[in-house]
């Protein structure tokens, strides 16, 4: 029997109009939804800050973030508390609102029965597996809007 260890463990997490897949290392924790309290100055993508490990974490909605209607019904959301991609970064860690609970898969390059390129900048590309579809956002790009609109709005 041989192993693959080009497989990464990753999350399948639903959204309310589509499936984010994320690799588990980037994620600390799925937490249950709070109501996140509101940031002047922010874009609507920026749902607020959440308390989380003793620290205001900022909330935000990947679909806001696409350009897509934003969840209005938190009923089975839960918050997915996400790590920072960048060391240096004064944004350590954020929430990303979700429709539910997250599945647990392995991913690797024989995974994806179809690869397509993604036109918004927060996302790097949308994976098909069997029936099922997935975007793959661009955590780096993501930070790096979270920390120029924070520091926007301070």
């Amino acid at each position: 029997m041989s192993v693959n260890n080009d497989k990464v463990r990753s999350l399948w997490v639903p959204l309310r109009d589509a499936n984010l897949l994320i690799p588990n290392v980037a994620v600390a924790e799925i937490s249950s939804y709070r109501v996140p309290s509101p940031v002047p100055g922010m874009p609507d993508w920026c749902l607020g800050t959440v308390k989380w490990s003793g620290e205001d974490i900022p909330v935000i909605s990947i679909e806001g973030v696409c350009g897509l209607a934003l969840q209005s019904n938190p009923v089975f959301s839960r918050l997915m508390i996400v790590n920072s991609v960048r060391p240096d970064s004064t944004v350590r860690h954020y929430a990303v609102v979700t429709a539910g609970l997250p599945g647990l898969i392995q991913f690797g390059p024989e995974t994806a029965d179809q690869v397509a390129p993604c036109v918004n900048d927060g996302l790097k590309c949308i994976v098909r597996i069997g029936n099922e579809e997935a975007i793959i956002p661009d955590l780096d790009y993501l930070q790096e809007l979270l920390e120029i609109e924070l520091a926007n709005a301070a």
